[in-house]
C-alpha cells in the first residue's frame, strides 16, 4: 500500500502543494505574488514530491484557509524538516499541531531515516514547536553556516525486534511499573509488583522467540526508552492477515511531547510490514484511551460492559477497536 498523500484531522489538513500556493508563499515572505521567487519554490515543491512521494505538505484549516506548510527535504543521509504559518494568534500552536501530524506519518510511512530540524539558538518558537512534536536536541548535531549557530533536533526512532535483551528488559520492566504505578491501564492492578510484571514481560519474549510477535520500541536519538509494544499475529491461516496492538506504553514522565502518536505509527508500520491489514486493541473504559484511538483511524467495534476489574467495585468496560491499515 502506498502513502497517503494528504493527512486529515479535525481541525486541520495537510495536502501537498498546487500552483496556486504561490500565494501562500508570497504572503509568509512578505513580498508580492508576482515575485519569481514564490512561484519557484511551489515549483521546487511539486518536482521533490514527483521524485519521492512526500516533500512539503500545505497546512490548511478546518475553514479552508491555507495558513503555511511543513516541508520535508531528502538528504542522503537524512529528511529535513521545515516549518512556516502564519503569525495570526495561535499561529504557534497551529504549528506545533501541524508537525506533530507530520511526523508521525513520516515515522509510519516515508524512508527509514533521522527526521531533522534545524532551530536558532533564540528561537525559542521553532524549539517549543519542535519539542512538542517529540523531537529531540542532538548537540553533536549542532553546527554554524556563515557564521550563524544551528542547534539540531531529531525525532524519535522505532526499533523492531524478535527478542529482548538483557539491558532492554530492564528498561522494559521498569518503564511498564512505572507506567502502571502512574494509573496506565497496562494490565495490572495499581501497585502490582515488578515480579507480577516480570513474568508477563517473559511471556511475550516466549512469544518473540516463537515467531508470532513482534517488539516494537520507540527510542530517543540519545539512546532512551521512551515507549514500546508488541505486534501479536494469530496463527491460524484465515486470521493471518490480521494482528493484535498490545501492551502499548509511554514514559509517564514525557507525556505530552507526542509519542503516544509516534509510538502507534511505529506499530503500524511494524504490523503492515509483517502483511497485517487489519489490527485490533483493547482498551479499559474509563482512561479516555477510545478517543485518542479514533484520531488515528480507529473504531469501536465491540464492548464487554464490566469486562474488567480494576479494584472491587471498580469495573470498567472492556473496549475492543480495529482499524484498516
Amino acid at each position: 500500500m502506498s502513502a497517503p498523500r494528504s493527512i486529515t484531522a479535525d481541525d486541520l489538513s495537510l495536502h501537498p502543494p498546487v500552483e496556486e500556493d504561490a500565494q501562500l508563499v508570497a504572503e509568509l515572505m512578505d513580498v508580492p505574488v508576482s515575485a519569481d521567487r514564490p512561484a519557484e519554490i511551489v515549483r521546487g515543491w511539486r518536482e521533490h514530491w514527483d521524485e519521492h512521494g512526500y516533500g512539503a505538505w500545505i497546512v490548511q484549516e478546518a475553514s479552508g484557509r491555507r495558513v503555511g506548510f511543513v516541508g520535508l527535504r531528502a538528504h542522503d543521509e537524512f529528511i529535513r524538516v521545515t516549518i512556516r504559518v502564519v503569525e495570526d494568534e495561535g499561529g504557534d500552536q497551529l504549528a506545533s499541531r501541524a508537525l506533530r501530524l507530520v511526523v508521525a506519518h513520516a515515522l509510519e510511512w516515508l524512508p527509514d531515516l533521522p527526521l531533522r530540524i534545524r532551530v536558532a539558538p533564540d528561537d525559542l518558537v521553532t524549539r517549543f514547536v519542535a519539542e512538542s512534536a517529540g523531537m529531540v536536541h542532538v548537540p553533536e548535531l549542532d553546527h554554524t553556516v556563515d557564521a550563524d549557530a544551528w542547534q539540531v533536533r531529531e525525532l524519535p526512532y522505532v526499533r523492531v525486534a524478535d527478542r529482548i535483551p538483557a539491558r532492554a528488559r530492564e528498561a522494559m520492566l521498569r518503564m511498564w511499573v512505572e507506567v502502571n504505578d502512574a494509573g496506565g491501564a497496562v494490565g495490572f492492578v495499581p501497585g502490582a509488583s515488578e515480579e507480577e510484571v516480570a513474568r508477563v514481560l517473559d511471556g511475550y519474549a516466549a512469544k518473540l522467540a516463537e515467531g508470532g510477535a513482534a517488539c516494537v520500541a520507540l527510542n530517543s536519538p540519545l539512546g532512551d526508552l521512551l515507549g514500546f509494544g508488541f505486534v501479536v499475529q494469530p496463527a491460524g491461516a484465515t486470521v493471518a492477515h490480521t494482528g493484535t496492538l498490545e501492551r502499548i506504553m509511554t514514559d509517564p514522565a514525557r507525556r505530552g511531547t507526542n509519542h503516544g502518536a509516534l509510538l502507534l505509527a511505529g506499530l503500524h508500520r511494524a504490523a503492515r510490514e509483517r502483511g497485517v491489514e487489519i489490527v485490533t486493541l483493547d482498551y479499559r473504559g474509563g482512561t479516555g484511551l477510545g478517543e485518542f484511538y479514533t484520531r488515528y483511524g480507529y473504531r469501536e467495534v465491540g464492548r464487554v460492559p464490566g469486562g474488567v476489574r480494576v479494584a472491587p467495585g471498580d469495573d470498567r468496560d472492556g473496549v475492543i477497536m480495529a482499524k484498516a491499515l
